[in-house]
């Protein structure tokens, strides 16, 4: 399979995956009031400026966005490959200051044409791009000099020394761990950060180990997908129960970090 192909059908697997993620999503929002949280946490990480202009690559229904508006003012344009997601997103949050477009973020300029932002964030998104390297060059072109990109990562679930618990989990439950877990890994993500636009800074958000709130997460289609490929939602949902079950003596001493990263437009 060329890399085009290949690309083609991630994409695509990725969009039938967050299409069916809508309303698990919100559920999910409602409950626990993560992605917002997450949100914040990363725009206030890189010290974003009130009713500033935000391109949010990735943005899903909407979450971040409307995050961005409430808490900072911010005049935020959302580009997300699922229809259904804008869809939505359009009738939950149809807001001044949010506009919500349909595209693919390796080729921006589709969607925004010649518009430019202060800052380009990735909330939760950048490990599902095929080919990082294309959309961190169209993101650098859409920012304004002295702008700046940011991106929040996949979780790391870790013990008290650092072990990776998803992995120790698999073992309790006697499967085989996915062979990847994100398309675009955190290291291939910062290196064409730095490649595009020099030095960069990484940041951590650590929450304590929440068995309830990884079971919700990764219940979520989208997310399941990322454990269990190639089995049905159903199917991959009640191992997802099972498998943070299994994750119940290391409650206090486990870890969710979230990494991030960030650069500056200096051109």
């Amino acid at each position: 399979m060329s890399s085009t192909s290949f690309s083609a059908r991630v994409k695509q697997i990725i969009g039938e995956n967050f299409d069916q993620s809508i309303s698990l999503y919100q559920a999910f929002e409602d409950k626990h009031r993560f992605f917002s949280a997450l949100t914040i946490k990363l725009a206030e990480y890189i010290g974003i400026n009130h009713e500033a202009s935000v391109l949010d690559v990735g943005c899903g229904y909407g979450l971040s966005a409307k995050a961005l508006n409430e808490r900072f003012g911010c005049r935020v344009v959302g580009v997300d490959l699922s229809p259904k997601m804008i869809a939505a997103g359009k009738t939950l949050y149809d807001l001044p200051g949010i506009q919500l477009v349909v595209g693919d973020g390796e080729k921006l300029s589709d969607a925004i044409g010649s518009q430019s932002f202060d800052y380009v964030l990735y909330n939760a998104s950048i490990f599902l791009f095929p080919d990082v390297e294309r959309t961190i060059r169209a993101s650098y072109q859409s920012l304004c000099k002295g702008g700046k990109i940011g991106f929040s990562f996949y979780p790391q679930v870790v013990g008290q020394k650092n072990e990776d618990l998803l992995d120790v989990a698999f073992g309790i439950l006697g499967r085989r761990p996915p062979k990847f877990r994100v398309i675009t890994t955190y290291t291939k993500a910062a290196a064409a950060l730095r490649q595009c636009y020099g030095n960069i800074r990484h940041h951590q958000w650590e929450r304590p180990l929440d068995i309830e709130f990884l079971q919700d997460f990764f219940s979520i289609p989208a997310q399941s997908a990322s454990l269990f490929p190639g089995l049905e939602f159903e199917a991959r949902r009640r191992l997802v129960r099972r498998l943070f079950e299994a994750l119940d003596g290391y409650s206090n001493i486990g870890r969710i970090i979230w990494r991030m990263a960030e650069a500056t437009r200096q051109c």
